[in-house]
Formats: C-alpha cells, sequence, structure tokens
C-alpha cells in the first residue's frame, strides 16, 4: 500500500500535505458584489492558461461565504502579494466581512479593488466555468496588468516565504577568481566588508553633523528601549567601553540624554537629533544599495533581522 493511500480511499489529509510540497504564489482576488461592496479572498490557486487569447484560471471553494458573489462576478482581479504582505494574505483568507476597511487599495477597471505594494496586478472578465468537485474552476480574459519590481509572497509547506535570488544570476557571481575576496564563501567577513562600504560614506555625515556612530547607537537604543542602565546598555551598542564611555559623556554633555541615577534616558533634543540622523542614514542607505532592486533590499533587510532575532533570542 503507497504512503498516503487507504484501503477506503485517499488520505485527504496526507494528500493535502503532499499538495503543500508544490510551491505558490498567494493571491487575494477581488470583484464587486451586487450592491457594489468590494469582495475578497486570498487565493493560491491561480495559474496562466494562455497567452493567445490571455487567460488565467483560479478556483473557489463552494462552500465560501463568497461564492455566489465570485460565481457570478463578468469582472474581478488579482493582486499578486509581495513578500511583506503575508499579512493581508491573513486578513482575506478570514471570513470577516471588513477586509477592505483599513483601506491599502485602489479602484481599477470598473471599480475593482487592486491591492496597494502588490507585485503585480491582473484584471480580468469572467471567461468561462468549469466544474471542479468541491471547487468551482473560474477562467478569466485578462484585459489589463501591471508589473512591479517587488518580491512576490510565497506559499509551500503550510507557511509563508520569499523568493531567494539565484547566486548564480546575481551580480558578481562570474567574476573571475582573482578579483574575489579570499573570505567572500564566508558570511561573517562578507557582513564585515558590507557594513565598512556602507558605513564609510555615513561615518563623513555623522562628521559633518558633529556626531559619532557611537552616540547615535546609543540615542537609537534609548529611544527604543530606554532609560536603561549602563551596563545592559554598553552591551547592546557593541561599543567598546572606552568608546561607549566617551560617547556617553559627549551625548549627556550635549544635552541629547540625561543620566538619572544609575539609567540614562533620552531627551526631546535627542529624538529631534536621533531624528536628523536616521534621515541622512536612509539617504545614504539608498545610495550604498544602487546595486540591488528594491525587492532584494527588502529580502536582505528580513535575512538580516531574522538573524538578529534568533541571536537575541538565544543570548
Amino acid at each position: 500500500m503507497s504512503d498516503g493511500v487507504r484501503e477506503a480511499g485517499i488520505d485527504k489529509r496526507a494528500l493535502r500535505q503532499t499538495l503543500g510540497q508544490f510551491a505558490t504564489g498567494v493571491t487575494v482576488v477581488t470583484c464587486l458584489g451586487p450592491d457594489g461592496d468590494p469582495v475578497g479572498m486570498t487565493a493560491n490557486s491561480f495559474a496562466s492558461v494562455s497567452l493567445d487569447p490571455p487567460l488565467v484560471l483560479w478556483s473557489v471553494d463552494r462552500t465560501a461565504r463568497s461564492f455566489d458573489v465570485f460565481a457570478g462576478a463578468k469582472a474581478f482581479a488579482f493582486s499578486v502579494l509581495a513578500q511583506d504582505q503575508a499579512g493581508l494574505s491573513n486578513r482575506f483568507a478570514s471570513p470577516g466581512t471588513e477586509k477592505f476597511a483599513a483601506g491599502g487599495w485602489s479602484a481599477g477597471r470598473e471599480g475593482v479593488p487592486l491591492i496597494d505594494h502588490a507585485a503585480a496586478h491582473i484584471e480580468c472578465r469572467q471567461h468561462a466555468t468549469f466544474e471542479g468537485g468541491d471547487h468551482l474552476i473560474i477562467v478569466g480574459e485578462v484585459l489589463a496588468f501591471h508589473r512591479f519590481t517587488r518580491r512576490p509572497l510565497v506559499f509551500s509547506q503550510g507557511r509563508y516565504g520569499a523568493v531567494a535570488p539565484d547566486p548564480g544570476t546575481m551580480a558578481g557571481a562570474g567574476k573571475d577568481a582573482a578579483d574575489m575576496h579570499p573570505y567572500d564563501d564566508f558570511l561573517v567577513p562578507l557582513l564585515f566588508r558590507a557594513y565598512n562600504h556602507m558605513f564609510r560614506a555615513f561615518s563623513r555625515t555623522l562628521s559633518n553633523q558633529e556626531a559619532t556612530g557611537a552616540e547615535m547607537r546609543i540615542l537609537a537604543l534609548l529611544s527604543a528601549a530606554g532609560p536603561l542602565e549602563a551596563e545592559p546598555l554598553l552591551t547592546r551598542t557593541m561599543l567598546s567601553r572606552s568608546s561607549f564611555s566617551e560617547a556617553r559623556q559627549r551625548v549627556i554633555a550635549g544635552a541629547l540624554a540625561t543620566a538619572d541615577g544609575a539609567k540614562m534616558n533620552i531627551t526631546e533634543a535627542g529624538r529631534t537629533r536621533l531624528a536628523e540622523l536616521l534621515r541622512e542614514a536612509a539617504a545614504l542607505e539608498r545610495q550604498s544599495t544602487q546595486a540591488l532592486d528594491s525587492a532584494e533590499v527588502e529580502l536582505l533587510r528580513d535575512l538580516l533581522r531574522k538573524l538578529v532575532l534568533h541571536h537575541d533570542a538565544s543570548t
């Protein structure tokens, strides 16, 4: 007897797990109800059918609350979600009726909603429907579409994920061995080199602003988690004790922070100063990451955040 098959028939749970091995994109399908109100639901059954004529399909569960609306809709649209829109996917997968109340969408053809900041929009009119067991298969003729430079959200094995770029196609992958740094295969040296590359220009800006990176770290931590005692603050800044001591004295002398007993706290002047420095940092970050597209920058930020959160949780 094969795995997942019982004598009485198919094991539906095992079949669902097996089908989950096939990674799919995630879309929010939208249309207008008979009363003109927007209707939407999450679906990963989207598929391309034909380019000539341009046809796509999806399937809707017959038990879905909005089944009758989608089955009768003459116009509908797909918003292919971007990798940072898992929350939207969950919202539109829920049975609630206030899915559009928070905004974040605009009207497309015939008023059909299109989700903001998606990876792609595909607007259709109903072409045909087919019986599909406990689902109805709906084929749409593509009338309009738009692709954005955002990496798409992926769903597999019951979890969300993102598409990682193929290292073999990334810029620099084809460099000669003589051009490669001896530590390019190791993550820590790469992170260190990337940090130096990005911080070098910013350090000049800090110098022009009569500030240092150490002072900015202290202000950022006090803004996010203050007030803090000196020792925990020192640990979280990852500065040497001497660098920390000098920076601490400067921010206190400049009235950017106060020392109330053993704890430091940021002042309003310190928050204003930090906001100015962060604006400068954001502008320089955009310049330093020009070799990456916006989706790669988002993916890099997400991966580094995950690495940091995992480290924080394990210490």
